[in-house]
């Protein structure tokens, strides 16, 4: 969770870094290339949010009996802290090569805050105000690539109730299979190369407000993810 402690350090280290451009950098550094984010053809091509840089609106500003407005609108809140950090980081990289340190510190960062960010908007956009039936090509390729439905669910719940900050179902193109993944953080746990399908955030700030217990917030998750939407994201990322 975002802490007023942890931003100060980070803000500290960015600035400490640009100081570092003037007083400690290498002169003879390159300047990083351009990353901007920008491409018009990425998988979020046309939303706000993660690709062009911007702060996505909540999909739904309450999710009864789910989620109530105030929990969702603390936890957009976190989210918006996230974008702002990652332009922070983004910005202080643009504006030259720091020495070695910092300069590993701010890639550490971008890549922490931009995880955060897109894991976020694929939670939000991910989530049914009503119980949605999954599609025959989403009910398929769960037999194919992970058995009987009810064992999925049951693996999910575990890794939901395990993990410190994810639980993600996600599409490998490498191996072609679905696969049930715990992160512990924003970078910890990541499975490389693959492209997230099911979301679920299980920091306390993402249900506290509402539940005392987590494995009941993981229970209603279930019955509230938007299938559509998995069945939209798992097309344009097949590779078969």
């Amino acid at each position: 969770m975002t802490t007023t402690s942890s931003r100060r350090r980070f803000l500290a280290s960015v600035g400490m870094a640009a100081t570092g451009l003037v007083i400690g950098g290498d002169a003879g550094a390159a300047a990083p290339p351009k990353e901007t984010g920008l491409s018009s053809e990425g998988l979020l091509v046309g939303r706000a949010g993660f690709q062009p840089r911007t702060t996505m609106p909540l999909p739904h500003a309450e999710l009864p009996g789910f989620l109530s407005k105030e929990q969702l609108a603390s936890h957009h809140a976190e989210y918006v802290r996230l974008v702002e950090r990652l332009h922070e980081t983004e910005r202080a990289l643009a504006a030259g090569t720091p020495d070695a340190q910092h300069y590993g510190e701010l890639r550490r960062a971008q890549v922490e805050a931009a995880n955060g960010v897109l894991l976020h908007e694929l939670y939000f956009t991910g989530l049914g105000a009503t119980k949605i039936e999954p599609p025959r090509y989403v009910q398929g390729h769960m037999r194919e690539h992970m058995g009987a439905w009810e064992q999925w669910q049951e693996d999910f719940r575990q890794c939901a109730l395990a993990a410190k900050a994810w639980a993600v179902l996600v599409y490998d193109p490498y191996d072609d299979r679905w696969h049930n993944a715990v992160m512990d953080s924003d970078q910890g746990g990541v499975w490389v190369g693959a492209n997230p399908l099911v979301v679920c955030d299980v920091s306390d700030h993402a249900f506290a407000k509402d539940y005392p217990r987590r494995k009941d917030y993981v229970a209603k998750f279930l019955d509230h993810v938007d299938w559509e939407e998995i069945a939209r994201r798992y097309h344009a990322v097949d590779r078969m």
